[in-house]
């Protein structure tokens, strides 16, 4: 019964995101690009989809542009080197047994982000889990912060509200990048963090379900969506290897609520606020005025 529950859901994104596309065409108009603002290219989607299969993912869904962290790190690497344009890497300080769980234990954090980061081509460091506020107490932690805010690099944090305060509290300096809205906060909880903090930005991921709830665009997050449309972005979330066979369906879930936005506050979540963030990688979809 589950497996027909989910597939029921995916053909309905499904047709959802078709129907948005023929009234695209209809009206003369292409498909929105998408900036996808959290991808995943780990280790276990290797096999099943090399980077020119990721590509092409990509090019189906409508996506031009991605911020990519994985783990460990070497996919992004990988992703990065076959299509420097698509791809804007982040270091996820996950590898071998350093996961979500116990990374902010891991003696060797600043060391291995540091060699990492002598690339040269990371815009911030995570996304990395937060699951008590209390990791900010740990020195290694910290200096994972200060690291971060000498380089100008955001923090990719996965948490609810609290861990952000105290995220912020710690640095006045640090770029706070804020994963799936959340996750869980309710639109009120992610509209104050947004109007507390000014510089805070934050993406969709997991969120379609709640923001367009029955094919309707919730009222709550609307208000949220409108007010604070310069600081929000998209996201899919391949953090595991189906949602790369899904996800076309899961970009399609948030265009249909896009679709029931003014136009320009559609494009700044879309892409626009993206590019001003991170660049256009110089393609021509994401410099148009």
């Amino acid at each position: 019964m589950r497996g027909i529950v989910i597939s029921l859901r995916a053909a309905s994104a499904l047709l959802a995101g078709l129907a948005l596309l023929a009234e695209g065409t209809a009206l003369g108009q292409a498909p929105l690009p998408i900036f996808d603002t959290h991808i995943h290219y780990s280790k276990a989607a290797w096999e099943s989809f090399p980077p020119q299969a990721v590509l092409e993912v990509w090019r189906k869904a409508g996506i031009e542009r991605a911020v990519v962290s994985s783990s460990p790190d070497d996919g992004t690497v990988m992703l990065y080197e076959a299509a420097p344009e698509r791809v804007v890497p982040f270091l996820r300080p996950y590898r071998d047994d350093v996961n979500s769980g116990n990374w902010h234990q891991d003696p060797n954090l600043i060391a291995y982000l540091t060699g990492r980061l002598a690339r040269g081509i990371y815009k911030g460091i995570g996304e990395f889990h937060a699951f008590d506020a209390d990791i900010f107490a740990r020195p290694q932690v910290r200096q994972m912060v200060a690291l971060a805010a000498e380089r100008g690099l955001y923090l990719y944090i996965h948490s609810g509200a609290e861990p952000v305060r105290r995220l912020l509290a710690l640095d006045g300096r640090a770029k706070v990048f804020w994963a799936h809205a959340g996750m869980g906060e309710p639109p009120d909880v992610v509209g104050g963090l947004l109007d507390r903090y000014p510089a805070l930005i934050t993406e969709t991921s997991f969120r379609a379900s709640d923001i367009g709830a029955g094919g309707r665009l919730n009222p709550a997050w609307r208000t949220v969506l409108l007010k604070h449309k310069e600081r929000i972005l998209i996201g899919a979330d391949t953090y595991i290897t189906s949602r790369w066979a899904d996800y076309g369906d899961i970009i399609g879930e948030h265009r249909r609520w896009l679709s029931q936005l003014p136009p320009d506050a559609a494009e700044a979540i879309a892409w626009r606020n993206a590019v001003r963030l991170f660049g256009s990688g110089g393609l021509k979809a994401l410099e148009k005025k």
